[in-house]
């Protein structure tokens, strides 16, 4: 009598497993303003090691071209979790549905100013009354151009000519014909012209700006209200990818590498530059949001300063 009722028990177990199939898991998208940006591509290294995954998250990772085309994205409500830069908050402070919930990374160290390798221009000092590229008017790296003007004191003709030509592949096309004497741009951008032998490094924005907010993690105003487990599972299988990008260089480039496309020598030095920037936490820097938020209003994209309660949120936060 007591085997049949343990037989019993199996076969009913075994059936009711079979009539209740396992619960999906949680569906997330989550944009990106790049598809070859190093920092971005965490994202499609916590997707492929299975990280997002042992989170039961279903990650899909959308990429846009720039962050006005994934905040208008997020805005008309086809994605829920955002990836952009520190200066991405003026968004939300003009009204898109979300706030930023993570610091991801501090201080600019995928950003720099480069010039042709020419011999002519091989200091900060030397770019005094030059032209720079940026990508548009008053994104980061027209910014940190400006920055350099202001923090070497050059005014009126003194000051560089900040001239925006979109993508890098136009300002690398203008630096070689002569048109423009620098590019800001990113620090894969100055590998990929010294590989080239056509440019070189003059300076690393991480070493003149301190301190500031390089990326944050954005939410949907409708993920936070009605899912809020599961973005407080993709924040904790983020910066969990940031730890294990740390601690498997090799094995972690091989996933970044096939979003970025760089080449593994040019990928190698990235990896070594850039992963100091990632936080580990998630928790933001009020000295860096004083500085990212200051440099909207310098550069018009904001009228005034916001109170930091209203754009962003460490709740979501574990």
């Amino acid at each position: 009598m007591k085997r049949a009722t343990a037989v019993a028990s199996v076969v009913a177990a075994s059936l009711l497993a079979i009539a209740v199939p396992a619960r999906a898991a949680d569906h997330l998208r989550v944009a990106k303003p790049s598809a070859i940006g190093f920092g971005f591509s965490l994202l499609d290294v916590g997707i492929a090691a299975g990280i997002f995954k042992s989170h039961d998250l279903d990650v899909e990772a959308i990429v846009f071209d720039g962050s006005a085309k994934e905040h208008l994205a997020m805005a008309a409500g086809a994605v829920d979790v955002t990836l952009g830069a520190g200066t991405d908050l003026a968004f939300v402070a003009k009204g898109v549905p979300e706030k930023g919930v993570a610091a991801i990374a501090g201080p600019p160290l995928n950003f720099g100013a480069m010039a042709r390798n020419d011999g002519k221009i091989n200091t900060v000092a030397d770019l005094k009354g030059k032209s720079i590229s940026a990508s548009t008017v008053g994104s980061t790296t027209y910014w940190f151009a400006n920055q350099i003007s202001v923090r070497e004191g050059w005014t009126g003709a003194d000051a560089m000519t900040i001239v925006p030509l979109g993508n890098f592949d136009a300002a690398r096309a203008a630096l070689k014909t002569g048109n423009i004497d620098a590019i800001s741009a990113t620090i894969e951008g100055a590998l990929v012209l010294e590989k080239e032998g056509a440019g070189k490094l003059i300076l690393a924005y991480g070493d003149l700006i301190k301190p500031f907010l390089n990326h944050v993690a954005f939410a949907s105003d409708d993920l936070m209200k009605n899912r809020p487990a599961p973005l407080r599972r993709f924040l904790k299988g983020w910066f969990e990818t940031v730890a294990w990008m740390n601690s498997h260089k090799d094995e972690g480039l091989r996933y970044s590498m096939v979003a970025t496309s760089l080449p593994p020598d040019i990928a190698s030095k990235v990896f070594d530059i850039e992963m100091p920037m990632f936080l580990a936490d998630g928790h933001f820097d009020r000295a860096a949001v004083a500085v990212v938020m200051n440099s909207l209003v310098e550069t018009g994209s904001l009228a005034s300063i916001p109170d930091n309660d209203t754009i962003f949120t460490e709740k979501y936060l574990n």
